[in-house]
C-alpha cells in the first residue's frame, strides 16, 4: 500500500480524507462487507450460524401465529414441564415481524418469514457501515491519501472486521448483530464527543440491554470513562454525560413500553431486561444527570465532582444489592448442577483462549492475534489525540480493549474485539503519516507487536494438545436428523415428546401444532435438560420413569457411532436402532432415521 504523506496535496494525487464524504467512506465498507458475506455463502450456509438462530426463528413464527402475544414470550411448543419463557427481546423480532407482515401482501406466510431473514441482516449491516464509517472518518482527521491508499485503507479494515460481518450474513438472525450496531453507536458517540454524541452513548446502551446482557462489561468501560473525564473537569464532558443520561432515561422508558409491558418491567429477571436492570440505567442515569447540572452551574473540585455521584451511586448499589437479592448469582444462577456438568461446562464459547491451543483452532488464534496486534498499533493514535485534547477516542478504545481482554477469559466474546478493533487501524496509519517519520514511540510500539506474536507462539510450545474423545453426552447434542424426513410426526395426535437437546431445535422447527418437546440446549431450559439426561443416562428404572412420566412419546435419531450402553443405557440402544422395554415404536410413512416411540408408562423399564 503506497501512503502519500506529503501534508499539501498534489493535484490529481491525494486528497484530504477530512474532505471525503461519510458516503464515500460508507460504499466502500459497504461493498466491502458484502463480498465478504458473498464469500462467505458460497458453500450454502453461514460461518455464524448457530442454534441460536434457530431459536430465534421459533419465537418469531410462534409469534407470527395466531396463538402469539406480543408480551408474551412463553414458547408453548416447549414444556419441560413448565412452560418455557424466553428472555430474548422483542426489540430483535419487531423488524423481522415487520417485513414478514409486508412481503405477506405478495407471497405466503412461510416465504415471507424467511425472506424477512434473508433481508434485515443485510439492512442492518448498512447501518454499522454508516457508524463505522462516521467513527473512522472523525478518527482520521484531515491527513492526505492517494486515492489507492485511502481505499486500501478502508479494505483491509473491513477484512479485519470479517468474523464481526459474518454476524450480519442473511439468515443470521441471532441477536449478536444488533449488539455489535449498539456497541458501535456509542463508540461512534465517544468519538463525536458532544450532545449529539451524549445521546448515541445514551441510547446505545440501553438498546445493548434491553437486547441482552453480554454487553455489560463493555458498557461498564464506557461509563466509567464518562465519569473519569466528569470528575476531571474535561471540556465538553458535561453536556456529554448529560446528554447521555437523558437518552438513557428517555430510551429505557420507551423500549420497557414498547417491548416487556408492565407486568415484565415489575418482575425480577436476572438474565433479561426487566426491574432490576431499569432501576440501575434509570437511577445511575439520575444520578449522573443531576451531577453533570451541579458541576455546570457551581464551580466545583474533582473531590467534589466524585462526591456528588459517587455517594448516591454507591447507595444506588446498596439499594439494587437488597431489592434484587436473587440476582447475585449472575444470569446463570438458574442452571442446576447436572445441567451444568453436561452441558454449560461443555460448551466451548464458554472456555478460555486457551481451549484454541488445546484443539487446534489456530484460524481464530490468528484472528485473535491480529486483532490484538492491531490494538497495540493503534496506541500511538490514540495517545497523540489525548495529547490533543481528545477523550472520546480514549474512552471508546477501551471499550473496545475491554471486549479483546474477556476474549481470553470467555471465547463467547470473539466477534466483538473483531467488530470493533479494526475501525481504529486507518486513524493509526493516518497518525503514522501525520508524523511523517517513524519516532521512537513507533519503534516502540513496533516491538510491542513482535511481543504479542510471540506471547501468542508461546503457549504453542507449552500447551499440549488434547485428544478429544466424544461420549454418549456428546452425542445426545449433535443433530443427526438433519434434512430427515419428520413425516411420522403427523399421523398421531398431539402429545408430548421426550428427546436428546440436539434434537431440539430441528424438531421444534418441524412440529405440528399442539406438540411439545422437553428439553432444549438454553439455560432457561435446564430443568427439561436435567429430566432428558436421567432419562436417557440412567441406569435405574426409578429414575427413568420419573423422568419420562410427563411424556407421551421418546424421539431419537439414529446416529452412526456406537454409544456406551452403560454411560447412557435408554440412548445407546435407540440410537442404534434397538427397542427397548416399554417403548412401542411408530412406524414412519417414509424411511428415515428420525424414531418416533411411543410411552407405555406401565411397562417403561
Amino acid at each position: 500500500m503506497q501512503l502519500d504523506t506529503n501534508v499539501v496535496p498534489s493535484e490529481g494525487r491525494s486528497r484530504s480524507v477530512g474532505k471525503t464524504s461519510l458516503f464515500e467512506f460508507f460504499l466502500l465498507i459497504y461493498v466491502t462487507s458484502l463480498a465478504l458475506l458473498a464469500l462467505d455463502l458460497m458453500d450454502g450456509t453461514s460461518f455464524a450460524r448457530d442454534v441460536d438462530d434457530q431459536m430465534r426463528e421459533v419465537q418469531i413464527r410462534h409469534l407470527l401465529s395466531i396463538h402469539g402475544r406480543w408480551f408474551d414470550l412463553t414458547l408453548p411448543s416447549l414444556l419441560m414441564p413448565e412452560p418455557y419463557v424466553s428472555p430474548w427481546s422483542r426489540l430483535i423480532d419487531l423488524p423481522y415481524v415487520l417485513i414478514t407482515k409486508l412481503l405477506q401482501l405478495f407471497v405466503p406466510l412461510d416465504d415471507a418469514v424467511r425472506y424477512a431473514f434473508y433481508i434485515w441482516p443485510p439492512m442492518m449491516l448498512a447501518l454499522l457501515c454508516v457508524l463505522t464509517a462516521s467513527l473512522v472518518r472523525r478518527l482520521m482527521g484531515s491527513v492526505h491519501l492517494s486515492g489507492l491508499s485511502f481505499a486500501s485503507l478502508l479494505v483491509l479494515m473491513t477484512l479485519l472486521m470479517t468474523i464481526g460481518i459474518a454476524e450480519f450474513a442473511p439468515g443470521r438472525i441471532d441477536h449478536h448483530n444488533a449488539q455489535i450496531v449498539a456497541m458501535m453507536t456509542i463508540m461512534a458517540g465517544l468519538v463525536r464527543w458532544d450532545r449529539v454524541g451524549g445521546a448515541m452513548i445514551g441510547a446505545g446502551s440501553a438498546v445493548s440491554v434491553v437486547i441482552g446482557l453480554e454487553c455489560l462489561p463493555f458498557l461498564a468501560a464506557a461509563y466509567a470513562g464518562l465519569v473519569v473525564s466528569y470528575i476531571l473537569g474535561t471540556n465538553r464532558a458535561n453536556d456529554v454525560l448529560f446528554s447521555a443520561s437523558l437518552s438513557m432515561v428517555g430510551t429505557t422508558m420507551a423500549a420497557m413500553a414498547a417491548f416487556i409491558g408492565p407486568a415484565m418491567a415489575l418482575s425480577t429477571q436476572c438474565d433479561a431486561f426487566s426491574a432490576p436492570y431499569i432501576f440501575l440505567l434509570i437511577g445511575f442515569s439520575v444520578v449522573l444527570a443531576i451531577g453533570a447540572t451541579v458541576a455546570r452551574h457551581i464551580p466545583s473540585t474533582p473531590m467534589f465532582r466524585a462526591l456528588i455521584v459517587g455517594a448516591p451511586g454507591l447507595l444506588l448499589l446498596g439499594v439494587a444489592a437488597f431489592l434484587f437479592r436473587p440476582c447475585a448469582g449472575g444470569p446463570y444462577g438458574i442452571i442446576d448442577p447436572l445441567s451444568r456438568e453436561l452441558w454449560f461446562d461443555r460448551i466451548w464459547q464458554e472456555r478460555s483462549i486457551l481451549y484454541f491451543y488445546e484443539n487446534g483452532q489456530f484460524d481464530l488464534l490468528t484472528v485473535v492475534a491480529v486483532t490484538t496486534c492491531s490494538a497495540v498499533f493503534a496506541l500511538p493514535m490514540i495517545a497523540a489525540k489525548l495529547r490533543r485534547g481528545e477523550v472520546g477516542p480514549l474512552i471508546a478504545f477501551c471499550m473496545a480493549v475491554t471486549a479483546l481482554a474477556l476474549t481470553f477469559l470467555t471465547t463467547r466474546n470473539i466477534r466483538f474485539p473483531i467488530a470493533l478493533i479494526p475501525p481504529f487501524v486507518p486513524a493509526a496509519v493516518a497518525e503514522l503519516v501525520r508524523s511523517r517519520r517513524l519516532t521512537t514511540e513507533w519503534r516502540m510500539t513496533g516491538l510491542a507487536i513482535i511481543a504479542v506474536l510471540v506471547g501468542f507462539a508461546w503457549p504453542r510450545l507449552v500447551v499440549a494438545p488434547t485428544v478429544r474423545t466424544f461420549d454418549a453426552v456428546d452425542y445426545m447434542a449433535f443433530d443427526e436428523c438433519k434434512d430427515q424426513d419428520l413425516g411420522v410426526l403427523k399421523t398421531v395426535a398431539p402429545a408430548r415428546i421426550a428427546l436428546p437437546q440436539g434434537l431440539a431445535l430441528p424438531v421444534l422447527l418441524a412440529l405440528p401444532d399442539g406438540f411439545s418437546i422437553g428439553a432444549a440446549p438454553f439455560h432457561r431450559a435446564s430443568p427439561g435438560m436435567k429430566r432428558m439426561f436421567e432419562a436417557f443416562r440412567s441406569s435405574d428404572p426409578d429414575i427413568r420413569r420419573k423422568a419420562l412420566s410427563p411424556f407421551d412419546y421418546v424421539a431419537v435419531c439414529r446416529f452412526p457411532l456406537v454409544a456406551d450402553a452403560k454411560e447412557a443405557p435408554l440412548y445407546a440402544a435407540l440410537a442404534a436402532g434397538r427397542s427397548w422395554p416399554g417403548l412401542e415404536r411408530v412406524p414412519s410413512p417414509t424411511r428415515t432415521n428420525f424414531q418416533l416411540f411411543r410411552i407405555d408408562h406401565e411397562k417403561l423399564q
